[in-house]
Formats: structure tokens, C-alpha cells, sequence
């Protein structure tokens, strides 16, 4: 299941259909490493087109939830603010 459309609650299956989810990586969001999200097509797509730092801008709701696991597992390791 797609990380966005579970934070935003949005049906994924009915967005994209029978195309799958793909893992994408981060690299802009944390200071010297980068962190795996599962994505629908659309917004891998999006996230593609737009780059990182917009597309967190655009989805606050997972970029609160990267936040909160990174403080929960370490602190100021977190560049996106």
C-alpha cells in the first residue's frame, strides 16, 4: 500500500488500478542518509516530476510521519523542516 495515500486515506487500488506499488528512496529528507517509502504509480509519478522537497510540501501528513520515526529512533538526523 502506497505510505501518502495511507496517511491521506485515499483508495489507491481505485486511483491506480491493478498497477503495483513501488519502493522509492529519499535521499533529501535525512542528513547523510536516506530512508525507503512505498508508492502508488501515481505518485512515484509525482514525486518524479515535482522532486523531493516539493512533493513533502505537498503530503505534510508523511512528512510528519517520517519525522515522528525519526525521532522515535534518533534525534536531530532530520533535514526536512
Amino acid at each position: 500500500m502506497c505510505d501518502v495515500c495511507r496517511e491521506e486515506e485515499i483508495d489507491w487500488k481505485f486511483k491506480n488500478g491493478t498497477k503495483p506499488s513501488s519502493s522509492c528512496r529519499l535521499y533529501r529528507i535525512y542528513r547523510g542518509q536516506s530512508t525507503q517509502v512505498m508508492l502508488c504509480h501515481l505518485h512515484s509519478i509525482e514525486l518524479f516530476c515535482i522532486g523531493e522537497t516539493r512533493f513533502l510540501k505537498f503530503h505534510p501528513r508523511l512528512a510528519m510521519k517520517l519525522h515522528t520515526n525519526v525521532r522515535s529512533s534518533s534525534s536531530d538526523v532530520f533535514a526536512f523542516s
